[in-house]
């Protein structure tokens, strides 16, 4: 073999050799956002107090005796693109700074896509240099990259926060967020329950076959059996000590009763669609416990570009306005700025009265 050809195999095993090691050396970097999180200021507001945590519910006590205000975000994607997270954390606070709510709420797909370990924690460190209570779930993005941290984890890190309220409940039943968020007043009323639950990201072929459903139905999962039990037992375990309450349930995956309604748009109450609703193909029994226990909304995150709502049997099943830049939406099909949907929704909480309203942030936050 001439000199010639050794030099171009060495430089080839060279090449290979560079580019593998930058691989593995992008694989561990910590792939964090650039936010100043340093240099945020907090809110100075202090109208919440945890009264109480059990396994499965957390309960909050309002000190100054005026409503709760509980601002969601939902679909924010913080997956490492600098550019669009910085917007989407940037709008966000904005949004806390001019509601200055009691309560942060995410309705998942929170911290996506690879090595999002450090990002979760920093997300966490917005909240707390904010000031303010927060918690929500997680949604289907959520570990499903073969390099970002498990869903279970992703938990860990938020719950470890001191003001994060998320709990992953009792380890018995399936999921890794389904807990109750009671919120009373200063003499410790029950004014609203929000109970959270997990609905994963792929259906198993075990639940496929459990549900007889053929190969080629729709691959998203949902609220399972058990979580339906834990949620009947718990709706009445708070009545029986509280009396007859309002509950609305927070989600990201949408249940299948939406998808039927959403077939005819003269259902909706209010939003409109822009996509095809992406729902579970099985029905747990969920909504029918809904309607036992009393419950007048169910949230819901995961289709960026739906934001209707519908009434079925006295429960209103609506989209949280999509909150994040980091995927797809209206804004990458070239739509004008004021159509896009990015936005967040919020509710009002008093006795007797729940209010929920839904604002994008071009016209919210001129």
């Amino acid at each position: 073999m001439n000199k010639k050809k050794i030099a171009k195999i060495m430089i080839c095993v060279f090449l290979v050799i560079i580019i593998a090691g930058g691989c593995v050396a992008w694989a561990f970097l910590p792939h964090p956002l650039n936010y100043d999180i340093k240099g945020i200021e907090p809110l100075g507001i202090d109208t919440v107090e945890i009264a109480e945590t059990e396994t499965d519910s957390v309960t909050l006590r309002k000190k100054d005796g005026k409503p709760y205000k509980i601002i969601f975000f939902s679909d924010i994607h913080l997956d490492g693109n600098n550019k669009t997270s910085n917007t989407t954390l940037e709008n966000m606070i904005a949004a806390i700074r001019k509601e200055k709510p009691d309560l942060v709420l995410l309705g998942g797909d929170n911290v996506t896509s690879a090595f999002n370990s450090k990002r979760s924690h920093q997300l966490a460190e917005i909240f707390e240099k904010l000031g303010i209570y927060w918690g929500g779930v997680i949604g289907n993005h959520e570990g499903d990259n073969p390099y970002s941290i498990k869903r279970e984890k992703m938990a860990d890190i938020f719950s470890s926060y001191d003001r994060c309220i998320m709990l992953k409940g009792i380890g018995e039943i399936d999921g890794n967020c389904n807990y109750a968020i009671n919120l009373t007043d200063r003499s410790g009323k029950l004014l609203e329950t929000v109970f959270c639950l997990d609905t994963f990201d792929e259906m198993s072929d075990e639940l496929r076959n459990h549900y007889d459903l053929p190969e080629d139905s729709r691959g998203i999962d949902g609220a399972h059996e058990n979580q339906v039990k834990w949620f009947a037992d718990k709706a009445a375990s708070i009545k029986e000590k509280y009396g007859e309450y309002t509950g609305v349930m927070l989600m990201h995956i949408p249940l299948p009763q939406l998808g039927e309604a959403a077939e005819n748009e003269e259902n909706f109450i209010r939003g409109s669609k822009g996509e095809n609703v992406c729902c579970t193909s099985f029905d747990s029994g969920l909504f029918e416990e809904m309607k036992k226990a009393g419950i007048s909304a169910a949230y819901f995150g995961h289709d960026h570009n739906n934001n209707f709502a519908v009434n079925i049997d006295g429960i209103e099943l609506a989209y949280l306005e999509t909150s994040g830049y980091g995927s797809y939406g209206l804004h990458k099909k070239g739509y004008p700025e004021e159509e896009w949907l990015q936005g967040y929704s919020v509710s009002v909480v008093s006795p007797g009265k729940s209010t929920f309203e839904q604002f994008t942030y071009y016209d919210a936050l001129k």
